[in-house]
């Protein structure tokens, strides 16, 4: 059951540069100061009590509030993001690093509750001390801020160069449309099936190219190792890789929201299927650490499925589903087999006695599952549709295939940047 005290809304938040005061930055070395002594206060309870676990944010405030109001003349409200910052920083450094140590502070950031600030004419006015206030002016020139305003402010994030704006909007539930697009995301291509949803039948199916992210990530990769290995200077070889991670994020960002645009306008009627993928970066390299090699390790974490998925989900003016991944590629949705994997890019099930292209045949379980949350479900195997479709899901290979294993390329095999021929739109 959903808390009666939750919000019931979405975050959104808007950031711009600007120009800290002098007292603004002499605010977030203190803070910044009174982070690093919590930490340590919090360290030095979790050593004398390793049972107690890392201490809540109240449990620390208490620990440090008499140190902090006798050093510090700002408002009383001030040591509760601090206590918050540091429970987190803890807590992420030894879930990410699995040990426990005091992690270092070397930015100027601070996060500062609602209760300490207010919108007045275009400025941000600041409670730093009871009657001082500082102002800081709004960037209204972003798109964004005339609609996010109507919204309740939520909290405030200054940093020495930046300023972070969140508000909590009315969460509008978007409808389903008309019908069904389920696309399961891989690192070479983006498998789509579609479905109608007033009278549940198969459409169509589609793979498309996203090879060209994989280019830039590695391209940009190339030159960070040069410029790791030529640039002797260490300031200039740091700003350098600053630069080329920069690029390297806009490219593949500028080129995620052509993808994602051009897949929006053509089904501006559809809903969204995808898996969830939450995790997978971890999971996924400790489930096959043993198998998995360096190669395999550097494309999961780089993609940007995450990206993708968000630039659909908020672009699309219908609903977004997502399911669960388990078992989409172990389990035959036409038949409920199980299934074998004899290569990279294939899906054998002995039940239906044939060899599915395993990115099709994982974007059509993917569907079947969103069909069911949507209160519909659907049989694939008693459905006309999928004997006209059977073939655009099965197996076809390529011809660096063909010498391996003795298969006889077909006329559907998928051209050299992974679009099939023969392909339902």
């Amino acid at each position: 059951m959903t808390h009666k005290w939750k919000s019931k809304g979405e975050k959104r938040t808007i950031t711009w540069n600007y120009d800290p005061s002098p007292t603004v930055l002499a605010y977030l070395k203190d803070m910044q100061d009174a982070i690093r002594y919590s930490l340590s206060v919090a360290y030095g309870i979790v050593v004398k009590d390793p049972l107690h676990g890392t201490p809540s944010p109240i449990e620390l405030r208490r620990e440090i509030r008499d140190w902090f109001y006798s050093r510090y003349d700002y408002a009383r409200h001030h040591i509760n993001p601090v206590c918050r910052a540091s429970v987190a920083m803890l807590r992420s450094y030894r879930k990410n690093h699995g040990e426990l140590r005091i992690p270092e502070v070397k930015k100027l950031a601070m996060r500062i509750d609602s209760e300490l600030f207010k919108i007045v004419d275009d400025k941000i006015w600041v409670t730093l001390q009871p009657n001082n206030y500082v102002w800081i002016p709004i960037n209204t020139k972003n798109k964004h801020y005339q609609v996010y305003c109507r919204g309740r402010t939520s909290e405030l994030l200054l940093t020495d160069k930046k300023v972070c704006l969140t508000f909590i909007v009315s969460r509008n539930e978007k409808p389903l449309g008309k019908k069904l697009i389920a696309s399961d995301l891989n690192f070479n291509t983006i498998d789509h099936t579609s479905v109608s949803l007033s009278a549940p039948r198969l459409e169509g199916v589609a793979t498309e190219p996203i090879r060209r992210i994989a280019q830039i990530q590695n391209d940009f990769s190339r030159r960070r190792r040069a410029i790791q290995l030529h640039v002797k200077n260490p300031q200039k070889r740091e700003r350098k890789l600053k630069e080329t991670r920069g690029r390297q994020r806009n490219r593949v960002k500028d080129a995620l929201h052509k993808l994602s645009t051009e897949q929006v306008k053509r089904n501006s009627d559809a809903s969204f299927g995808f898996e969830n993928l939450n995790g997978i970066r971890k999971n996924g390299v400790r489930k096959s650490e043993k198998r998995s090699s360096k190669k395999f390790r550097t494309q999961l974490n780089r993609w940007p499925y995450r990206m993708y998925q968000k630039m659909i989900e908020y672009k699309s003016p219908n609903k977004t589903l997502y399911v669960s991944p388990r078992g989409t590629s172990s389990e035959c949705p036409v038949c409920g087999g199980k299934l074998e994997h004899p290569a990279w890019g294939i899906s054998r099930c002995k039940n239906c006695g044939v060899d599915y292209d395993r990115n099709r045949l994982a974007s059509l379980a993917i569907l079947l599952r969103g069909l069911r949350l949507c209160g519909q479900p659907f049989a694939v195997s008693e459905d006309a549709s999928w004997r006209s479709l059977k073939d655009e899901y099965l197996y076809v290979s390529t011809k660096s295939d063909c010498g391996k294993a003795g298969w006889t390329e077909n006329a559907n095999a998928p051209n050299e940047n992974g679009v099939y021929k023969n392909t339902h739109s």
